[in-house]
């Protein structure tokens, strides 16, 4: 019983995680192009959100060879656990895909606000990493521990240069709509979504990897 209620929570985990680290770097290679299109003068923050596009990247792949070493698919989750899906359906009223790349170019406050939500959500991740490598039952997953830990490292690169950048324009400082939204997707999907995810047995689970 105690070993299927742990594959069942490192399954969950991992599923919810493979599908945010895809969203976050397919969604990051639209705002690099879009930053290089807008702000191509920019070469050092160009450079740190093309690092950070790449990092994602790289997540996902070790999650996916997680599953893969097992010999078993990920849960087929959708954007209902996804972190940037949920910040930029609440603050945008649209969901990641139906982002219009050209109304950001063309008004700088909303690419502000798009790259806020971004570094937002890279120092929530990092909060979650630190409490998720305290915990027992990760601790008893080498494997696991060994992508958090990629991910800790990997992680301060994510959320500062947007902060020292947004910063130099004056527009680093969340407001409230947007500090009450990461509250509420933060406990949403840690005392909803996710148990849900995790009771439900007859969640089907990926055919195939999304990439």
């Amino acid at each position: 019983m105690l070993s299927a209620f742990r594959r069942r929570y490192y399954d969950v985990l991992a599923s919810v995680y493979l599908y945010n680290e895809y969203q976050g770097y397919t969604g990051l290679e639209r705002l690099l192009a879009a930053l290089r299109q807008r702000y191509p003068q920019e070469a050092e923050f160009i450079a740190a959100v093309a690092k950070h596009t790449d990092d994602e990247r790289k997540h996902y792949r070790m999650f996916k060879h997680f599953f893969e070493s097992q010999g078993r698919m990920p849960l087929a989750v959708d954007r209902t656990c996804g972190y940037i899906d949920q910040f930029v359906l609440l603050i945008f009223g649209r969901s990641l895909e139906e982002l219009d790349e050209q109304q950001f170019l063309e008004n700088e406050e909303l690419f502000f606000k798009l790259c806020r939500l971004v570094m937002m959500t890279e120092f929530r991740g990092m909060q979650q990493v630190t409490v998720l490598l305290q915990s027992r039952l990760i601790r008893q997953n080498p494997r696991l521990v060994r992508i958090f830990r990629m991910i800790e490292r990997d992680e301060p690169s994510h959320c500062f240069p947007y902060q020292r950048w947004l910063q130099q324009r004056g527009s680093h400082l969340p407001g409230f709509e947007e500090k009450f939204t990461d509250v509420w997707i933060h406990y949403s999907l840690m005392l909803l979504k996710i148990p849900i995810l995790f009771l439900n047995i007859w969640m089907r689970r990926l055919m195939t990897f999304p990439a």
